[in-house]
């Protein structure tokens, strides 16, 4: 139960009242004491519930936490795999131009004789 909460429902129940001269009604007392008894049990319910759904939210959040963290890892993996890809691609390029310029001077230069 919530802290703020003073009585409870035996509380509410047990309770006796002093009954003097000018006193209220205890029919009236009883009926009233019902109702708020009622209502008690009603937020004791919703509270219960509500606490299951928060219980439920809180592994779904961490659940969903874990898994964005693991597509996040996949993810940068990927984006470092991709990275290293483009870099070798560069640098097969790179080799293929070196090769070209070569047969350029070695090949271009022999038609010229």
């Amino acid at each position: 139960m919530d802290k703020h909460v003073t009585l409870s429902i035996d509380e509410i129940l047990g309770k006796e009242f002093s009954v003097d001269f000018k006193g209220y009604a205890p029919v009236e007392v009883d009926q009233f004491l019902d109702i708020v008894m009622a209502d008690y049990k009603a937020y004791e319910a919703l509270i219960a519930q509500l606490e299951g759904s928060l219980n439920e939210y809180e592994k779904t959040i961490a659940s969903l936490k874990a898994r964005l963290l693991e597509v996040e890892g996949q993810n940068m993996s990927r984006v470092s795999n991709s990275a290293q890809a483009m870099d070798s691609n560069a640098s097969q390029v790179d080799i293929l131009k070196r090769i070209a310029r070569l047969e350029q001077e070695v090949f271009g230069n022999r038609n010229h004789y």
